[in-house]
């Protein structure tokens, strides 16, 4: 998925995820900044985008400070532009604003861009079942079979009843939107292995600081064998049972 199919997701009625109030903006950017969550900014007529971060947000003052792009022509395009789109992640759910224009300041001395906070702020909550983080200590691995008879090793980043979130894909694995894979493997820890047929339902590429990209797609489960369910319940308890022992 690049930028301009991300930004023009089009479904239904995008109003039910619309929020309005300055208070609820202002928190939402800054769990965004809390949360250390990457931003892509998109501008120049959809011509341009750069990755960034939020580095300060202030609902009092209406205003928030995020980091310069480190081209400088990407600047003074960002700087020159009528309207400043960016997509982030906010308690792992996207986030989409837009602004009119973006102005140079200063954050901790050195060069930053500053924003009004947008009138309008969409949080794309589309989930029916209740997605667990899985754990970055135990990687949880799936197995996806290959045209060649070998197999795909890439890694969950959540996980649900409803199916599951896969990334490290390889540059060249073609992601094929309602694409259906028969004889996926999942190895839960402490639970088991688990044969699935897997769905793929959408893609994202997210871009990292170090110039690679990482290849993400989100997965639904088709026709689940008997007890499947129970265990993937069973893990996601598990893995709400030691989250919750962390923050404790």
């Amino acid at each position: 998925m690049n930028a301009k199919q991300d930004l023009n997701l089009a479904n239904e009625d995008e109003s039910r995820f619309q929020i309005h109030s300055r208070v609820e903006i202002g928190f939402i950017l800054r769990s965004v900044l809390q949360q250390g969550e990457m931003v892509s900014a998109h501008f120049g007529g959809g011509r341009d985008s750069a990755l960034t971060a939020l580095l300060a947000v202030d609902p009092a003052k209406g205003f928030y400070v995020f980091d310069c792009p480190s081209d400088p022509q990407l600047v003074r395009s960002m700087l020159s532009s009528n309207k400043v789109s960016f997509v982030s992640r906010q308690d792992k759910i996207r986030v989409r604003w837009e602004v009119g224009s973006v102005q140079s300041t200063e954050f901790e001395g050195r060069p930053a861009l500053r924003a009004a906070l947008p009138d309008m702020l969409l949080k794309l909550q589309r989930r029916e079942f209740f997605r667990a983080e899985t754990s970055v200590s135990r990687p949880v691995k799936c197995s996806i079979p290959l045209p060649d008879g070998g197999d795909l090793q890439v890694n969950l980043f959540d996980i649900s009843l409803g199916g599951v979130g896969l990334t490290g894909f390889p540059d060249d694995y073609p992601i094929e939107i309602g694409k259906e894979v028969q004889g996926c493997t999942l190895t839960l820890p402490d639970v088991g292995v688990l044969a699935v047929t897997l769905q793929f339902r959408n893609a994202v590429d997210i871009p990292l600081r170090d110039g690679r990209v990482n290849h993400r797609a989100g997965c639904k489960f088709k026709s689940l064998p008997a007890g499947a369910e129970n265990m993937v319940q069973r893990y996601i308890i598990r893995l709400e049972r030691e989250r919750r022992t962390k923050l404790a």
